[in-house]
């Protein structure tokens, strides 16, 4: 029996609903982008209900140039060499636009896996805990890029998995240990938030170091689109690591790290295994990103967020369930088993909306579903029609 990973188990227990739901049409799907969330497979139209551009930035003008604008002015789509002996201006410009907007010190990476990847085994080694190897524990939901550094995890160090949002466990262990890592997710892909107020306790106790995955909390809330930890946190400190998608409700394109003054960035570069390696952000995105870092330094980003939440209440007015009034854009509807969920994805495939049915190894084998992604650029109107259109197939 594998003590940190069960890759076998999972693909075999999950292969005949992904077979399914690709016989369904509602995975595997080519289809092209008319703008806003619409797509078209084979001259009819349907609108993505999942898609991660919780402020409809992917499809922003102003990014899109600034994508272009880069690579006129650079020459270079990538510069094909380690970051580490050798950088672009323009990477520079980026990481020192993204630490000032978010005043953090920010490192890019080509994902946010990339990241994950990166920073764990640092984490367990002890880069980042005073040389001291903490015993690693990770959220049982946190998200599989995370739980995927396991094994290597534990080469370095004790590694434990917790229930779901359970400082209870956490606690116990901060008292039996004197260095402990929790590893989770700020904003959950299958929905609801770490508890932050709580572990910042828990930091202030007993020094526990927290890596969070902001990949879908990064944009939506906080000053200046901070995202849902740092605006709850205040800011960064010497106990936690951020890693967070530029590509989601960002607009942009990669990963990115954020960290404290505690940290030597050169010692990250160095020995953060895909960071040193010569897979950077290419240059197009690198546009892309300093083109929403102005956004985000504008007013625009407020109404971006007002507009999304009034998406959020009025999908929680319409389709009340366990996650409402949590201002998050992720929802997961429950259904009766996986059959279901894969019948109710068709349903409103022919109806005119992508949802993504969710099944085990993604949520729990008890807890199947559909994922709904709301966005600030949901026409009211299409949202009302899915939402009636959601009920009837529950």
């Amino acid at each position: 029996m594998n003590s940190y990973s069960n890759i076998r188990k999972i693909s075999s227990a999950g292969n005949p609903f992904w077979d399914r739901t690709e016989k369904a049409g509602v995975s595997g799907i080519v289809a092209g982008n008319l703008g806003n969330g619409v797509m078209e497979v084979d001259g009819k139209r349907f609108i993505n209900m999942c898609s991660y551009s919780y402020l409809g930035l992917d499809s922003n003008p102003f990014i899109l140039e600034g994508g272009l604008s880069a690579l006129k002015n650079t020459g270079v789509l990538n510069s094909s060499i380690s970051r580490v002996r050798i950088k672009l201006p323009l990477l520079e410009e980026v990481e020192v636009a993204l630490s000032e907007l978010f005043s953090v010190n920010a490192l890019t990476t080509s994902s946010c896996a990339s990241a994950a990847s990166a920073m764990l085994p640092l984490l367990a080694a002890g880069f980042l805990t005073g040389n001291k190897p903490p015993v690693m524990v990770f959220d049982r939901s946190a998200h599989f890029c995370l739980n995927l550094m396991k094994p290597i995890c534990a080469d370095e160090t004790q590694v434990l998995t917790a229930p779901h949002n359970d400082l209870n466990f956490l606690e116990d262990c901060c008292k039996k240990n004197s260095r402990v890592a929790y590893v989770a997710d700020g904003v959950y892909s299958t929905g609801g938030a770490a508890k932050i107020k709580d572990l910042m306790s828990l930091q202030d106790k007993y020094g526990v170091f927290v890596l969070y995955d902001e990949a879908h909390g990064l944009s939506i809330k906080g000053r200046n689109g901070r995202g849902v930890v740092l605006e709850e946190m205040g800011g960064v400190n010497a106990h936690t690591m951020i890693i967070a998608s530029l590509n989601k409700g960002f607009g942009g394109s990669g990963g990115v790290i954020f960290f404290d003054d505690s940290i030597k960035t050169s010692s990250l570069l160095r020995f953060g295994g895909p960071l040193s390696w010569s897979q950077r952000i290419n240059t197009a995105g690198l546009g892309a990103i300093l083109a929403s870092v102005r956004i985000h330094a504008s007013d625009e980003i407020n109404v971006l967020q007002c507009r999304l939440a009034e998406k959020i209440n009025r999908f929680d007015e319409l389709v009340p369930s366990a996650a409402l009034g949590d201002g998050l854009p992720i929802r997961l509807i429950p259904m009766a088993d996986e059959v279901h969920a894969i019948s109710a994805a068709a349903e409103l495939m022919r109806e005119g909306f992508y949802t993504s049915p969710l099944f085990y190894p993604v949520v729990a084998k008890d807890s199947p579903g559909l994922r709904v992604m709301l966005r600030a650029n949901l026409d009211e109107s299409d949202l009302e029609k899915f939402c009636a259109v959601v009920k009837s197939v529950l």
